[in-house]
Parts: C-alpha cells; sequence; structure tokens
C-alpha cells in the first residue's frame, strides 16, 4: 500500500524534524523539574515508533493487530463518528474550565472512542482518565504549567 508507506514515512520524517528542533532547546531547567526539550523528544520518539511501525505493516513485514475487542467489524467512522468526536471537542471546550482537565480530556477520549467504533464507554472514560492524568501531573509538575484543577468547583 503506497499510501500507508507514504504515511508511516512522513511520520519517521516528522520525528526525525521533531528531534533535531528538540536539540536546539536549551537544556537549563530554569523553575521546572525537566527541560524544555524533554517532551518534544518524548512525542518524537512516539511518532517515530507509529510510523516505523505504519511503514512495516504497509511493507507486509508486520501484520495488524487484532482489534476486535470491543470494536465493531466495520470500518469506523461516516457521519455518526464524526459527530462523535464533534461532540466530544464540544463537550471539552465548554466544560473544561468547570470539571477541569482531567475529567474534560477523558470525556474527550471517551466520545473519540465511541466515534471510532468502540462500545465500551464505560472503560473508555477510565482508559481516559488514566491517560489524562499523567499529562496533567507532567505539564503541572514537570513543566510548571497552568492546566485547569483535577476538579474544579461550579462557584
Amino acid at each position: 500500500m503506497p499510501a500507508q508507506l507514504a504515511v508511516g514515512a512522513s511520520l519517521v520524517l516528522m520525528s526525525a524534524v521533531l528531534a533535531v528542533g528538540a536539540s536546539r532547546f536549551p537544556a537549563e531547567k530554569g523553575f521546572t523539574v525537566l527541560g524544555a526539550h524533554v517532551y518534544p523528544y518524548a512525542v518524537a520518539v512516539f511518532l517515530g515508533i507509529v510510523g516505523v511501525s505504519i511503514s512495516l505493516q504497509a511493507a507486509g513485514l508486520r501484520s495488524p493487530a487484532d482489534v476486535s475487542d470491543g470494536i465493531t467489524g466495520a470500518i469506523p467512522g461516516g457521519k455518526a463518528g464524526a459527530l462523535w468526536v464533534t461532540a466530544g471537542l464540544t463537550i471539552c471546550a465548554l466544560l473544561i474550565a468547570h470539571i477541569g482537565f482531567v475529567l474534560a480530556a477523558a470525556l474527550l477520549f471517551a466520545c473519540s472512542a465511541q466515534g471510532f467504533g468502540s462500545r465500551h464507554p464505560a472503560r473508555n472514560l477510565a482508559i481516559g482518565i488514566a491517560l489524562a492524568l499523567p499529562v496533567y501531573w507532567l505539564f503541572t509538575i514537570g513543566l510548571g504549567v497552568s492546566l485547569p484543577p483535577l476538579v474544579n468547583a461550579w462557584i
């Protein structure tokens, strides 16, 4: 699949460009626990892994993972999927100041997973919380970036 191979190669290239850019960040930490270069490097590594994986799959050297657990057999998406993802983005934007970053991001993840075919909303919400908590801690503690609190009262 040439298109899939092009996507994989593009992700690897973006990973390399991001890593070069991150190498130019100053190494001093300043008032944060981690330096500013840590997060771009982490994203570069993630993009590189995904790009290599997609490229290997496109070249036929790796078979697609079995994703039948909780995912419908049809290709996800369409109008219903787009509506779920759009609803998640809208909910997140409207409620982040009221319910906090973690819950808003978890709702976004759950709605997006629903839009991509998952039929386990409670599990998706739990996964969303599990993914959002470390992000919240890394940004607030690691970088000193102020995100909306874990839970914000409706005052």
